[in-house]
């Protein structure tokens, strides 16, 4: 009897003796698996795990995050005592001696950092799959530099004069809309309406897919994102909205990227001038605007509430005017 149910089976032992050793077999690994206690003899090392976690990833996670793992992996598996250590012998004395293998190359925070999230989301999927019981605390280094550049309406002018007719439609559209890159290039017509929904004053587009299951979300149009739909409505021959100069072909992300680059380049722009700045341009100015942290989440599609916080600097006036709001609401009760 194990938990309330009879356990049956053959021991396919002869003697009375055998049999009872393997019962007594049995109860003992019944009772490890009770406390957490894992037979770790056929514990994959980290790097025999690569090929099952490489394996799960594509279906779940976007082409761009595939590649990050990709790259940030091979540290991993170049660091010879990581690589042939098993799951459940990673522990925090290795994960530092790798950190300071990293740092010995002159490796940058944030090129470390993205090693060891790509470790901490193998091994939690490791313990997801019961090959392993915990995952060690893995804690980013300090220093890391934030892409914080701001494309202001001054600054956007002067890349719209130096870039190309479907570049001075899609940068406007990012930075009112904060889709990701990715994301604008596989918009279609059918995830789009110019009209409003009920109830609503606004159209909309909706992201089907993109870097995580937050993603998916609905984001009303401003005025001028609303426009370059129309202008791009009545151009396009695809079912794609951001296409090629021939508007019959779908526009890929490496295109924008490069002539972003390049104009970036001879504006003599900072390091953390990217396509990404769009997107951050667009959280910022809801922060700006007094929106909640929630709802740039909602907006944006971020997968923590955590990211999204960082857009929200509660000023007094903001602070004050929410306990009035408050006030208000329970004097109308």
């Amino acid at each position: 009897m194990h938990q309330g149910q009879i356990q049956q089976r053959s021991t396919r032992m002869r003697s009375k003796a055998g049999a009872r050793q393997v019962e007594a077999a049995w109860r003992m690994s019944w009772a490890r698996d009770e406390v957490g206690i894992t037979d770790h003899a056929n514990t994959p090392t980290l790097a025999g795990f690569g090929q099952r976690f490489f394996e799960y990833l594509p279906d779940r996670v976007s082409a761009g995050t595939l590649r990050f793992y990709t790259d940030a992996w091979s540290p991993l598996i170049a660091f010879v005592p990581m690589a042939t250590a098993k799951l459940h012998r990673i522990d925090p004395g290795l994960i530092q001696q790798f950190i300071e293998w990293r740092r010995a190359q002159d490796v940058k925070p944030a090129t470390v950092n993205g090693s060891l999230r790509t470790l901490r989301h193998a091994l939690h999927l490791a313990k997801e799959w019961k090959l392993i019981n915990t995952v060690p605390k893995i804690t980013m280094l300090p220093g890391e530099r934030m892409r914080e550049f701001i494309i202001s309406e001054e600054l956007l002018s002067k890349f719209m004069e130096q870039c190309s007719p479907s570049m001075r439609r899609l940068l406007p559209f990012l930075i009112d809309t904060g889709l990701r890159i990715s994301e604008a290039c596989a918009l279609t017509w059918n995830t789009v309406s110019l009209e409003p929904m009920a109830g609503a004053v606004r159209g909309w587009v909706y992201v089907t897919k993109g870097k995580s299951r937050y993603a998916k979300r609905y984001v009303p149009l401003t005025d001028r994102a609303h426009s370059i739909l129309e202008v791009l409505q009545k151009l396009s021959e695809c079912e794609y909205v951001f296409t090629t100069h021939d508007y019959k072909r779908k526009m890929t992300r490496d295109y924008p990227s490069a002539q972003f680059r390049a104009i970036r380049n001879r504006l003599e722009l900072p390091w953390d001038a990217v396509m990404h700045s769009c997107r951050h341009t667009f959280c910022s100015r809801l922060g700006e605007s007094g929106c909640d942290a929630f709802t740039i989440q909602k907006l944006a599609g971020h997968s923590s509430i955590v990211i999204s916080q960082r857009y929200v600097h509660p000023t007094p006036e903001r602070l004050e005017n929410a306990i009035t709001r408050m006030q208000a609401v329970r004097i109308n009760v």
